[in-house]
């Protein structure tokens, strides 16, 4: 049985360790998936003074680009001025855009206020860098609770290290998995990244925590 285990945990470990190198390479030669909103591109900006509806401007643009991947944004509160961000359009496209807009609301061609702003491309850091202090901190104080609750163990190293690989190959698995799979990167990757981070060390701790009350029953 324990040497079936054994083999189950090796296996387990190549296993991580495959998707982890498989993930680096991705990731240093292709780079990650981005979602539209995080791509270099360019954005269409509309002001319409007398208003809009949101899903009225989607509809449009999904008739005027089919098939294309875009992000829609209200710019301010007073929902006259709107964002659209296409991967690609032509001047042609853009004119029909413009003149569905105008037969929607009724508008003059002239009244309609159009811009092209130039969107660069949003690195990975400036997406985490928000979350970086909290997992710091939180991992700081972990890490001290730990070493305050085994002060006595022997095995201190041996817990720390525990909690470190726990940590560093459940994150790593998690985005490896996303850049070979090119899951594109999005609004949610950030906060899932530390959903999951958080709760891998709770886990962590928890079965360390039992795992010293049972060496210390023995």
């Amino acid at each position: 049985m324990k040497e079936k285990n054994n083999k189950f945990n090796k296996l387990i470990i190549a296993l991580i360790v495959t998707i982890l190198v498989a993930g680096m390479i991705v990731i240093f030669t292709v780079g990650f998936n981005k979602s539209i909103i995080y791509q270099k591109g360019t954005k269409i900006e509309v002001k319409i003074d007398q208003g809009y509806q949101l899903e009225d401007i989607k509809e449009i643009a999904k008739e005027t680009f089919p098939s294309r991947d875009m992000y829609l944004q209200k710019i301010e509160k007073l929902d006259q001025i709107v964002s659209i961000k296409v991967d690609h359009y032509t001047e042609e496209e853009l004119e029909n855009f413009k003149t569905k807009i105008v037969e929607k609301y009724g508008m003059n061609k002239d009244e309609l206020q159009v811009e092209e702003v130039e969107s660069p491309t949003t690195r990975i850091s400036t997406l985490a860098l928000p979350y970086l202090m909290p997992v710091i901190l939180v991992t700081a104080l972990t890490f001290i609770y730990i070493g305050i609750k085994n002060i006595k163990n022997k095995k201190i190293g041996k817990v720390m290290i525990t909690l470190l690989l726990a940590l560093v190959s459940t994150i790593g698995i998690y985005f490896s998995v996303i850049a070979i799979a090119r899951i594109p990167i999005s609004t949610y990757t950030m906060p899932i990244a530390l959903v999951i981070y958080v709760a891998t060390l709770l886990i962590t701790v928890i079965n360390l925590n039992k795992e010293k009350e049972i060496e210390e029953e023995q």
